[in-house]
């Protein structure tokens, strides 16, 4: 039997010993805690942030950016109330990036802006002197704080800083935080990774050409394959929406088994824009539509409006990222999938280019200057608004003073091959004329189009062709549309898609014969 005096010894040690491992312990939980609330001091291929893996997304930074401008805060929070706070006291957490995707690339000295979208995670209302301030790594040359104020807990707030991409190539990383009374907010650290490259210049880009072709826009499948191979198509296009799941590998290999090529104009809804990781999962997606054998992608549809872009976010560069992306997924699954660019729609409605939205003059001009002419291969085009012929240069009734050139196929032709200096050749993935022959009305906004017959419908479509052939500016022409028979009621009461139809509701198609003329190989 062991000694009293021994056994309290004993005793006594292994406390301690148990003390001792139990600060261990903590003292390596306190330091892993610390560890994961850091920013990078140096860019990183994987960036940490609160959560899960740093995600973020597209830039709607407009080619021209406005000054910052520090938003009131009573427009900025969202509060919910029945919010129960997760800590004590002052705190924070990152939600989302609204702009400027992981190493995003940018042009030196090209001006952008990063937003982020905090809450307040604490008990307590965040000091009305909070700052969103630069702590560490790339300064990016922009002001080091951005006013953020007084905000509830419980609220989120966006909080945005106006940056300046270095003159020198490289990869960046600037990392910010909360900060009240020169003290930081815990969990607020957020950063932004970009990576920088020289001004895109038109002049070294090589030219891509190709043999003039004709296609149509289809609705209804193949049931008018007799039609248009009389009108000497060799494309077949639909579009494809991003979530549907539809599978296209049916339709590719049909289309292929009757002598067609495959244009897919890919899209998804205009909200998704500003999406966690939303230009990967969209250029995966497109991916997966090369690898199933399309022969073109056409990369989302008409960015520079609000309906397919989300509003407020517009912009070239904001597209540009989503373009390059998908461009090197494309071309990774599929080297023969040509990448089209989206088709603007051709308008001068906005009187500039912001996030609401963008002219297509200016839209072209910020894909030059953001250097997305080496991220696809043709031009997306649309004309769809026509009431002369392709050759004119006025007497639009809806262009009174004859100054606009999206009124007119062969002007608004030439502006957009002149924008990229001829290094890129059009491909019209949507061009048509709105004929009401068969239908009896036309709605109030196409009224524009009440005089256009048929037979003018086939000879315009013929001229459009002949001009493009003849004049080395088009690539492709795809005809909006074949076979659409849904008038005033295709989803809105204003969309006459089968006044657009080269099938006309008598079953009869006259462009057909205008086009077979053409002798188109």
């Amino acid at each position: 039997m062991a000694e009293p005096g021994l056994s309290r010894r004993m005793l006594r040690l292994l406390l301690i010993l148990i003390s001792a491992a139990l600060l261990i312990l903590f003292v390596a939980a306190a330091w892993l805690f610390w560890l994961s609330r850091q920013a990078p001091e140096a860019p990183a291929p994987m960036l940490q942030a609160t959560g899960p893996r740093w995600q973020v997304q597209i830039p709607p930074t407009p080619v021209n950016a406005p000054p910052l401008v520090s938003t009131p805060a009573s427009d900025r929070l969202v509060a919910s109330p029945t919010f129960v706070p997760l800590y004590p006291g002052i705190r924070a957490a990152w939600v989302a990036d609204l702009t400027v995707e992981d190493d995003s690339v940018f042009a030196w000295g090209e001006v952008f802006t990063k937003t982020w979208r905090l809450v307040n995670v604490g008990a307590e209302t965040w000091p009305t002197g909070t700052l969103l301030s630069f702590v560490r790594g790339d300064a990016l040359a922009g002001k080091p704080v951005a006013f953020v104020g007084g905000v509830a807990s419980g609220a989120t707030v966006d909080v945005s800083v106006r940056l300046v991409a270095p003159r020198k190539t490289g990869a960046y990383v600037s990392g910010w935080a909360l900060t009240t009374g020169g003290a930081r907010i815990p969990g607020s650290d957020v950063w932004v990774a970009i990576q920088t490259t020289a001004p895109a210049s038109l002049a070294n880009l090589a030219a891509i050409r190709g043999k003039f072709e004709l296609g149509g826009h289809v609705s209804q499948g193949f049931t008018h394959v007799t039609q248009m191979r009389q009108a000497g198509m060799t494309w077949v296009k639909v579009q494809a929406r991003y979530g549907e799941d539809a599978d296209l590998r049916p339709f590719i290999a049909e289309a292929h088994a009757q002598g067609f090529k495959v244009l897919i104009s890919a899209v998804g809804s205009a909200s998704m824009v500003t999406e966690s990781g939303f230009s990967r999962r969209v250029s995966d997606w497109m991916a997966g539509i090369a690898a199933a054998g399309a022969d073109a992608i056409e990369v989302w549809n008409e960015p520079n409006l609000p309906r397919e872009w989300r509003q407020g976010y517009i912009s070239p560069r904001a597209y540009t990222n989503l373009l390059c992306t998908a461009y090197s997924a494309i071309k990774r699954a599929n080297r023969g999938t040509l990448v089209i660019s989206a088709a603007p729609a051709p308008t001068g409605y906005f009187n500039g280019c912001t996030g609401k939205g963008c002219d297509d003059a200016l839209w072209l001009e910020g894909l030059v200057a953001t250097g997305a002419a080496g991220c696809f291969d043709y031009l997306g085009a649309h004309h769809n608004a026509g009431a002369t012929s392709p050759s004119s240069r006025t007497g639009h009734s809806a262009d009174l003073e004859g100054k606009h050139h999206s009124w007119y196929f062969l002007p608004q032709t030439e502006l957009y091959y002149e924008q990229f200096a001829g290094k890129r050749q059009l491909f019209y993935t949507e061009l048509g004329y709105l004929s009401a022959d068969g239908y009896g009305w036309i709605p109030d906004s196409f009224s524009w189009a009440g005089n256009i017959s048929t037979a003018m419908q086939a000879a315009w479509l013929a001229e459009a062709a002949e001009l493009s052939r003849e004049s080395g500016m088009v690539r492709a022409l795809v005809i909006w549309n074949v076979d659409a028979t849904c008038y005033g009621d295709c989803g809105s009461a204003e969309d006459p898609q089968g006044g657009y139809a080269i099938i006309r509701p008598n079953g009869a198609c006259p462009a057909c014969e205008t086009l077979e003329a053409l002798e188109l190989p």
